[in-house]
């Protein structure tokens, strides 16, 4: 194997570097797998009714329907697990460009989980835990996501892999809100003693400026930009 030295040192091969790089991501891709066998438990098997979230819901602006709040519940829930594992899946292939019909079908299916989630967001936020903070917060997010999933699908219909890489990236990133909101929330209620649905709005708006620079630094550290043509 061919070394490649910079600065007096060694430096590894490109050949390695995107091995080391395939590696972490097929065991992110299992991490993945994991996370969404251990929601699909508690959603559907521990707690089908949403029941302990539900009991935080105050000052309802309509009359909200059990039934049809589930239903959207389980749909968004549902397709963010779609987009997660197909997501995951497509970083780990490596070497999609030699599966090039396979790749493009797992992409497809993210972008159809992206779109199932946003979808479903509209039902849901109007009544979000935390007030009109929490539905605005979740409103602009589905805005950004909506473009994101667009440039995603444009950047490669245009053939410009780095870029279609970079938003791709961008987007991912906001399928762990749900991770982060509860994790925020708890340490919201736990170690400030803030009011629930209060540490749960914060917890959102949180959630998504991280995301939004969390998205950004990792789009161009993992696909840096090598011409003027940036996206």
């Amino acid at each position: 194997m061919a070394l490649r030295k910079a600065g007096g040192g060694m430096a590894v091969a490109p050949s390695e570097t995107k091995h080391r790089r395939g590696w972490f991501a097929w065991v992110f891709a299992c991490a993945a797998a994991g996370y969404i066998a251990f929601m699909a438990v508690q959603s559907f098997v521990t707690d089908p009714g949403d029941v302990s979230f539900l009991a935080h819901k105050t000052g309802l602006h309509r009359h909200l329907s059990h039934t049809a709040w589930l239903v959207a519940l389980h749909v968004h829930i549902a397709s963010a697990f779609v987009a997660i594992l197909a997501g995951a899946l497509n970083f780990a292939w490596t070497r999609a460009r030699w599966h090039l019909g396979a790749h493009r079908a797992v992409g497809y299916a993210y972008l159809a989980g992206v779109l199932g989630v946003d979808g479903t967001s509209g039902y849901l936020a109007p009544e979000a835990t935390g007030g009109e903070v929490a539905t605005v917060a979740f409103n602009v997010l589905n805005v950004y996501w909506l473009v994101a999933a667009f440039f995603v699908y444009w950047m490669a219909r245009q053939r410009r892999p780095d870029a279609h890489r970079r938003w791709v990236v961008r987007s991912y990133v906001f399928l762990d809100t749900n991770l982060l909101n509860r994790g925020f929330t708890w340490l919201g209620v736990h170690a400030l003693a803030l009011p629930f649905p209060r540490a749960y709005a914060a917890a959102v708006c949180l959630s998504i400026l991280l995301n939004v620079a969390l998205g950004e630094g990792l789009a161009r550290a993992l696909y840096p930009c090598t011409s003027a043509r940036r996206a």
